[in-house]
């Protein structure tokens, strides 16, 4: 019995491990496209004080790129701990209540949240996809399917970091200690 549950354990684990570095590589992504929201700010503010030639398009990219990349985040924020939490109660638990508080609220807050992010998200996804809906309060008129691409993705992402939280919590559950080293990928 105690080999079971020590390889279930070891599963957890290795499954967290998997999640964790698509939740990674995702954050990586993100992280590497600020280069061209920043060159687009740089290039804007230049072009209009310098040269009195402002883009039309400069603001438009940086407010969709600046939204995509706060969405995106959220799954490596969960996986880094960097939401909100209030830790002068969480702290003095053992580990085995806070993975159950914890596995409590993934289950009755944050899945039901999440799926009905991603749902609704789709669908605003889809209908500006479908309709080729562009930005009217923009004389650029960019598209907004990538952008509300991301609403949907942000779902997904969330979806999987949790399955890996939840993985978690259950390993510590059983073993009253979080595993560690599940994000040993070096992210």
């Amino acid at each position: 019995m105690e080999l079971t549950v020590l390889n279930t354990t070891q599963e957890l684990i290795a499954f967290s491990r998997k999640l964790d570095r698509i939740t990674s590589i995702a954050g990586n992504i993100v992280g590497w496209m600020l280069i061209p929201m920043i060159l687009s700010l740089a290039y804007e503010v230049v072009a209009r004080y310098a040269f009195s030639a402002p883009t039309i398009w400069a603001y438009d990219m940086t407010f969709m790129l600046y939204g995509a990349f706060f969405m995106l985040g959220s799954s490596y924020t969960l996986k880094h701990k960097g939401h909100i939490r209030t830790d002068m109660f969480y702290d003095n638990w053992s580990p085995k209540k806070q993975a159950l508080v914890d596995l409590a609220c993934y289950l009755i807050l944050f899945y039901p949240f999440v799926l009905i992010f991603t749902i609704v998200g789709w669908e605003y996804f889809y209908k500006a996809f479908s309709s080729n809906e562009r930005f009217v309060s923009s004389p650029w008129m960019a598209i907004t399917w990538p952008f509300k691409l991301t609403l949907p993705l942000t779902g997904f992402l969330l979806f999987i970091q949790g399955l890996s939280e939840v993985s978690k919590c259950l390993v510590a559950i059983r073993s009253n200690e979080w595993p560690l080293d599940t994000t040993s990928e070096g992210a």
